[in-house]
């Protein structure tokens, strides 16, 4: 027998056991294997009846693969995946942090079909799609969606029945049902074979429901794990849900378009699951069809100062997700304090890659505005003790010449990977360097200032854990690398910090004085006096060097190879307009911070508006979107936006603005500062806050 038949013989057995299933989990130990879901179970030993534990269900938009689908998660032992889009053009639209109301578009033969679904109780969902013109569409069940989750299916003529089938033998009752006319396709339905030849489908049947969905008829879908919801209550639940959802959805209005909303929807989308670690986390994109990069809904790649930046940005509106994202990439943190540059990975057929270097160190600063938005001390508790680690692994690992001042580096011994430890993978900032043992002999500005602010947010978490000789030694570290930057990094000649060569026995040599956004980091941890910041400032908002219609470019205007436009060859990245905006912040005019505040959302909204995307990177050039189409961090744009707007106060306050120029009428709901939402408007330049 055939594989393929073996898999096939399978399911077919599977079904027919189904009658004799309930009997079998009676005497079943596993409490998370249902017999039709009953509130006990029988224990094998004893006989006796236990209470069984209230089941974690886990209902969203949550595979990597299936941007147009609803997940089902069942004590992380059972999984489905309903995906009804095969279509090209999708766009990610309105999502509740909770799943209560989701809704996504996308073009399949000439029409345009929306899907609008939701959560209904504690383990059901509800669904509707409908089209502009008559359209038949697939909604497609894989038979593994994930690698330890197998689903056998059944077409009822109303719908389909499954056994989800654990490793240990334990069978799980799943239902849909919908109101059209469905023709099974379940031999015909294979998904395409993705990277490295790997299928999704590991082998296991699948099945497929064809369906008509027309303007006059759209479709209505009720699925679930006990009783499935009724079909004639959808309309009801999604229209109540998505009116209840806009009372308290972070959004804004005005001139410069619903730029907060745009984070919100990109985030809340980009949630997936792993049955290999069990955790529900944002990675760097949201992709479809699969690429290299996410081949695998497993391997979800947590690449450090992506992950971050994507928590963060969760903040918006997720106070939970946003939280347990960071929580999920702490978890990999290395035995010497090392948070590895991407784990959770499988490239090349090699899991939990790059561990040889590290990434930049943002993550802090990501946890504390989180906290800043959501107060919660647990959360503190539980990443200070990494991050702290992490800072110290830092100061132990990455000073090869042994002068106080950190360098990029890689345990493999190879150039490259210490240059792509930046962030900036080919970037020609560090060309002329070599590698001295595991360092490039390079003092780097980018990284000490990234260090010097890790060291400041530390000890705004030491402060708040009453942590006092924490507090105090990370500000002296602070004090003490700003004093050495401006000591051995600063070019007066240049009036701006720049890397600096040093030699093989350590010696300091030449400055490396090709100019990118990292000259400008210093601004961000407070390492210039104010004559330095002016002359920094004046460098950087020069028309001729990095201040035009699309900022911030990664190589200045007049560099050789800013014309090439490509990855971190003279684009605009939203994490560089990001960490700069935090320089300005604390030195920038006001004129100054409203130009790059306006400009970074503008150069996100009109890709957004247009094509529905979340750039990784942006032209210069002309502000076009670049590289992955749905990367989290494009969103980072509007973040800016966002921060112009509001600072947190040490209290948990909001503070209007941070001095930004801002003269359009714009106004911001439901914006989350101490715990609480809050009302933002400006007026002729005027910033006016009152809670919601």
């Amino acid at each position: 027998m055939d594989r393929r038949n073996f898999f096939m013989f399978l399911g077919y057995t599977a079904v027919v056991a189904s009658e004799t299933a309930d009997q079998k989990l009676q005497a079943s130990v596993a409490p998370h294997a249902a017999d039709e879901n009953t509130a006990s179970y029988a224990d094998a030993n004893s006989g006796e009846r236990k209470a069984r534990p209230e089941p974690t269900i886990l209902i969203g938009n949550y595979h990597a693969l299936m941007p147009l689908g609803m997940s089902f998660v069942w004590n992380d032992v059972a999984g489905i995946v309903v995906d009804v889009g095969a279509g090209s053009g999708w766009r990610q639209g309105v999502c509740a942090p909770d799943f209560a109301f989701s809704h996504s578009e996308f073009e399949q033969d000439g029409a345009r079909v929306e899907f609008e679904w939701g959560r209904v109780g504690k383990d059901g969902a509800v669904a509707r799609i409908l089209s502009d013109k008559p359209v038949q569409l697939l909604v497609r069940l894989p038979g593994s969606p994930w690698l330890n989750f197998h689903n056998s299916f059944t077409n009822v003529g109303n719908g389909v029945d499954s056994l989800c089938i654990s490793n240990e033998g334990h069978y799980l009752t799943w239902r849909l049902r919908l109101d059209a006319a469905a023709t099974s396709k379940g031999g015909e339905y294979k998904r395409e074979e993705y990277a490295e030849g790997r299928p999704i489908d590991q082998g296991v049947p699948n099945l497929a429901l064809s369906i008509e969905v027309s303007p006059e008829r759209p479709v209505h879908i009720a699925a679930g794990f006990s009783e499935v919801p009724d079909l004639g209550t959808v309309d009801t639940t999604l229209d109540k849900a998505i009116e209840e959802y806009e009372t308290h959805r972070a959004g804004a209005s005005g001139a410069w378009g619903n730029f907060v909303g745009a984070i919100t929807e990109n985030l809340n989308n980009s949630r997936f699951y792993s049955s290999l670690n069990k955790r529900v986390a944002h990675i760097f994109a949201r992709s479809y069809p699969a690429n290299p990069w996410t081949a695998d809904p497993d391997y979800l790649p947590y690449f450090v100062w992506d992950t971050s930046f994507s928590a963060l940005l969760a903040s918006v509106e997720d106070s939970l997700q946003s939280k347990d994202t960071i929580r999920a990439l702490l978890a990999f943190q290395m035995p010497d304090g090392k948070m590895p540059q991407v784990s959770s990975w499988r490239y090349l057929d090699v899991p939990y890659a790059f561990t040889a270097c590290s990434n930049p160190p943002v993550t802090t600063m990501c946890a504390w505005k989180i906290y800043q938005r959501w107060p919660d001390l647990q959360f503190l508790k539980d990443v200070y003790p990494r991050l702290r680690r992490w800072h110290e692994w830092w100061a132990r690992n990455s000073d090869g010449n042994n002068n106080g001042l950190l360098e990029w580096g890689t345990a493999n011994r190879t150039l490259f990977d210490a240059r792509v430890s930046c962030g900036w993978d080919d970037s020609p900032a560090f060309e002329g360097s070599e590698l001295i043992g595991t360092q490039m002999n390079v003092d780097a500005v980018d990284l000490n200032s990234l260090w010097s602010m890790d060291a400041e947010y530390l000890a705004h978490m030491a402060d708040a854990l009453g942590l006092a000789d924490d507090a105090r030694q990370l500000r002296a570290e602070h004090a003490q690398v700003n004093r050495l930057m401006n000591q051995i990094l600063w070019n007066e000649d240049l009036g701006v910090y720049c890397h600096r060569l040093w030699d093989k026995d350590g010696n300091p040599g030449a400055f490396e004085t090709r100019l990118t956004p990292m000259n400008f980091y210093p601004l961000i941890c407070g390492a210039p006096d104010q004559r330095q910041a002016k002359r920094m400032l004046d460098l950087l908002t020069d028309p001729k060097k990095f201040w035009g219609r699309w900022i911030i470019p990664t190589l200045c205007y007049d560099d050789p190879d800013w014309h090439y436009q490509g990855y971190w060859k003279g684009n605009a990245w939203p994490p560089v307009n990001y960490l700069v905006w935090l320089g300005l912040k604390r030195y920038g005019t006001p004129e100054q911070r409203g130009r790059l505040a306006q400009r970074s959302v503008e150069m996100f909204m009109q890709n957004w508006i247009s094509k529905g995307i979340c750039g990784e990177n942006f032209k210069s050039l002309d502000g076009t979107c670049n590289g992955f189409p749905h990367y989290t961090w494009g969103a980072l744009l509007c973040l800016i936006g966002l921060e112009a707007f509001m600072d947190i106060g040490p209290d948990g306050r909001p503070v209007a603005g941070s001095g930004a120029d801002i003269s359009e009428n714009i106004e911001l709901r439901n914006i989350p500062a101490g715990g609480r939402l809050y009302r933002l408007s400006s007026n002729l330049g005027k910033i006016e806050i009152e809670q919601e």
